[in-house]
């Protein structure tokens, strides 16, 4: 009964109307072009008794709607990023690591498509970087991180769009620095900012709808096991031995007989936003619901609720030196925390995070520029306290309009309650990227 009233709950503030056309570089579908005027060598149409007293033109332009329905377009989208990652450790006395300076590599490749007027689908893969730091990348004797990003199917008509399948919300996604994409964001420096903001991508169901030109409403449903997402990682609270409640689910991956994850656990995930885009600003505004039960076998247990809420500007400003995209973001996420030895139990206190980002851009000419960007992420639980600082500034250089040269520096550093020293690292990237759109 307590999981019904859950999902039903959920499901209702989570699906709104749908829509038209989101934009999910690189995943979003393109706009069917014109369909080309009829050959000599398309087949004459069937002529019945219904069809006799039809004229010539009334019949081509029936003919030219039947082959626009079934019209069928494929073209590959992805991207292919490496180069060489410099680093320097800040370690506690007592750990002892040697830099590896390791070069790195990561690549997406996929295809999108359409069937007629309305129905789009994609398909990606991405070869990952091998760590947030690049140490375990490889493609030699089974041992590439082959990762799925999107598999997903939509349905777009009149400014509703519905999709299934594996999904991203375009919500949940922080506005970043688009000279920070020399990795594909799949670096710590970049990447980990986004999860704990509560960027989501996995199984479910995503819906939308244009209200106008300018706003849509959108919302995203998933229930699935906490892997199955990637917002699942906005919910804290310690689960012995682990920090989060991913991290749980994800211990039995490699290690179980059918290599999956615990089954034990499932999440009921709901996202209800509102995006708004002009020439000059865009925004963002979104409400993540979820409910976690970490042990299915046990009837009387208690469940892991909570909610993230999220806000995200930025700016298009022309000048005398070129773009200017300024940025802003800020989460606010709470979740109830359970025993960390027995879910039957519920602590008092709860798990509170949040988490700042900012920056911009300047693109002094097209698409080459200068971007910074700052975030920090904080998190509260009984007992401790932890504060993390991400700094990026780069530069990318467009030697084609498809490949891209990347200088970038980035810093992070980790504060944790009772300790006297802050820990982290820093890094130089140089790179070079290959985008196909």
């Amino acid at each position: 009964m307590r999981n019904t009233l859950c999902f039903s709950t959920i499901l209702l503030l989570a699906a709104p109307v749908f829509a038209d056309e989101i934009e999910m570089a690189p995943e979003s579908a393109r706009t069917l072009a014109p369909l080309a005027p009829a050959t000599g060598t398309d087949p004459e149409p069937v002529r019945t008794a219904a069809t006799d007293d039809i004229s010539p033109e009334a019949m081509q332009v029936t003919d030219k709607a039947t082959v626009e329905t079934r019209k069928k377009w494929v073209e590959p989208y992805g991207a292919i990023a490496g180069g060489m990652h410099l680093e320097s450790l800040n370690q506690p006395p007592d750990v002892q690591t040697g830099t590896q300076n390791p070069t790195v590599a990561v690549s997406r490749l996929g295809i999108r498509g359409g069937v007629g007027k309305y129905i789009t689908f994609a398909s990606e893969f991405e070869a990952s970087l091998g760590g947030p730091l690049g140490y375990g990348a490889s493609v030699w004797e089974g041992q590439a991180a082959i990762a799925i990003r999107d598999q997903f199917l939509r349905y777009t008509r009149a400014g509703f769009s519905i999709a299934a399948g594996r999904i991203d919300d375009p919500a949940s996604f922080d506005y970043v620095s688009a000279h920070m994409g020399d990795l594909l964001y799949s670096d710590r420096y970049t990447r980990d900012p986004l999860l704990y903001a509560g960027a989501d991508r996995g199984n479910g169901l995503f819906a939308s709808y244009d209200i106008s030109r300018n706003f849509t409403v959108a919302g995203t449903f998933h229930s699935t096991n906490p892997t199955g997402i990637t917002g699942t990682l906005v919910i804290g609270g310690k689960l012995m031995p682990f920090d989060r409640p991913f991290y749980l689910a994800a211990a039995q991956v490699g290690n179980s007989q059918n290599n999956l994850p615990d089954q034990n656990l499932h999440i009921y995930f709901g996202s209800p936003s509102v995006l708004f885009k002009s020439e000059f600003v865009d925004a963002q505004a979104e409400v993540q619901m979820y409910t976690l039960d970490t042990q299915q076998a046990v009837m009387d247990d208690q469940t892991i609720r909570g909610y993230n809420l999220r806000l995200g500007v930025r700016g298009k400003i022309p000048t005398a030196i070129g773009k200017i995209s300024p940025f802003a973001n800020v989460s606010r996420n709470k979740n109830e925390i359970l025993d960390p030895v027995d879910s039957k139990y519920r602590l008092p206190d709860l798990f509170k995070s949040y988490t700042i980002t900012t920056g911009f851009d300047l693109d002094y000419w097209k698409k080459n520029g200068v971007g910074f960007m700052y975030a920090m992420v904080d998190t509260r639980e009984p007992d401790h306290h932890t504060r993390e600082h991400y700094l990026n500034l780069g530069t990318t250089y467009w030697i084609e309009d498809s490949v891209a040269l990347g200088l970038r520096g980035a810093i992070f550093t980790q504060q944790l309650s009772g300790e006297a020293m802050s820990t982290g690292s820093r890094s130089l990237f140089v790179t070079a990227r290959l985008v196909l759109e």
